[in-house]
């Protein structure tokens, strides 16, 4: 698998996310076929609402952010 991933990036295929938000962004359009997740990460999502604009934005932030 690892070989693989590297081999995806070699090629510059477009295949690969990287980060957080783009993960998630790919996750949630079901996108991923593989995710390969470093297992220490501490990201929060966060979900904030403007009621006014009818508008929802999603953050996902480490505690350091």
């Amino acid at each position: 698998m690892i070989a693989k991933f590297f081999e995806e990036i070699s090629l510059d295929t477009g295949m690969i996310v990287f980060g957080v938000a783009d993960t998630m962004k790919a996750l949630e359009s079901s996108a991923v076929k593989t995710v390969i997740v470093w297992e220490e990460i501490e990201i929060t999502r966060f979900e904030v609402r403007n009621p006014i604009k009818d508008e929802t934005k999603v953050h996902y932030l480490n505690e350091k952010q």
